[in-house]
């Protein structure tokens, strides 16, 4: 039997929650920058989690924010499952799940809060994403379906109006007005507790990638809004931590969490067609990576990591694999 969801009278109004694996150096800005711009929330609690880090993490996060409550791994429980850790001991009547690479601007979460409050029906918001430099992180996306996957790899986007681009895709659509959407990156997350104990915590079957859009598509499913807050603002370093992890293979795993994702909410059909449709794109432009090598148009190095790529890209499409629960990072020096 699952254990139950639905926790007692909140006593707090948010709970902030953050999955932490060797990144110190990302985690105490993020917290500061926290404890520095939400001014308007109250009463508020911190959860992380530590997926067993080897770089002094819990040490340092104990001495400069002894305030944080900590769950402790003995191993790497991967993202979603440390989400699901954290959640479980929240109080707050909205969960805030938060990346460790990120910085909060001024207001943002209290943005996010007070939008929460003036729209009950919409059961998960997410702030705007801004990259390291100041530009911005697309952050709102749809469902992938074939149709979708189609649109997204045939249009010629160079030569289509940003307005009618943004229209067609909200990977390109600029960002600039609060809207309800399909489903948000998952670097900041926030989550109604009555939405949540209707649709149920994440999804462990997502080590990490996908978890997102999965939760967004049960609110969805559920009658909930999902709503992009385009006046909160924070900054994601984006794939920092992933990228460490899985290096070369991050768009292999990618690819893993797409077919759970698609299979499990948009039925087997849908995934024959997804998969049959990227066996053949990836196999083209397999053919045209051979080709540039006898042109001599591509270096040795290039065209050997590349074919690499392809052989893997291909071979999970065509046989479904399961992810990668076992990845390894080297701690920060």
């Amino acid at each position: 039997m699952e254990e139950e969801i639905v926790v007692g009278a909140c006593r707090h109004k948010l709970s902030i929650v953050t999955a932490n694996t060797n990144e110190k150096h990302f985690t105490l800005p993020m917290l500061e920058s926290v404890y520095n711009t939400l001014k308007r929330t109250e009463p508020f609690e911190f959860w992380i989690v530590d997926n067993a880090s080897k770089d002094g993490s819990v040490d340092a996060i104990r001495e400069k924010f002894p305030q944080v409550n900590l769950i402790c791994n003995t191993k790497n429980a991967g993202f979603t499952e440390a989400n699901n850790q954290a959640i479980h001991e929240c109080t707050g009547e909205y969960i805030f799940c938060l990346n460790p690479d990120t910085i909060c601007h001024e207001g943002a979460i209290d943005r996010l809060v007070v939008y929460m409050d003036e729209h009950p029906t919409v059961g998960i918001v997410g702030s705007k994403l801004l990259n390291s430099d100041g530009t911005l992180q697309p952050s709102c996306r749809n469902f992938m379906t074939t149709k979708r996957l189609f649109l997204q790899h045939i249009l010629p986007w160079n030569r289509v109006s940003k307005k009618l681009a943004g229209k067609i895709s909200l990977a390109y659509w600029d960002h600039n007005e609060t809207r309800a959407v399909d489903w948000l990156l998952g670097a900041n997350l926030m989550i109604r507790r009555e939405c949540l104990e209707q649709i149920g915590l994440k999804d462990e079957a997502y080590f990490i990638f996908h978890e997102d859009s999965d939760w967004c598509f049960q609110a969805k499913k559920a009658g909930w809004k999902v709503v992009f807050v385009h006046d909160a603002e924070i900054t994601h370093h984006g794939s920092a931590t992933v990228g460490k992890l899985w290096g070369a293979n991050l768009n292999i795993e990618v690819y893993k969490a797409q077919h759970y994702f698609i299979r499990k909410n948009l039925g087997k059909n849908e995934l024959f067609w997804h998969r049959m449709f990227l066996t053949t794109l990836l196999s083209m432009r397999l053919i045209r990576l051979r080709l540039m090598r006898l042109l001599g148009s591509v270096n040795d190095e290039d065209y050997q990591s590349n074919l690499d790529f392809y052989k893997k890209a291909i071979n999970v499409q065509i046989h479904i694999q399961k992810v990668d629960r076992k990845p390894k990072m080297k701690t920060a020096g």
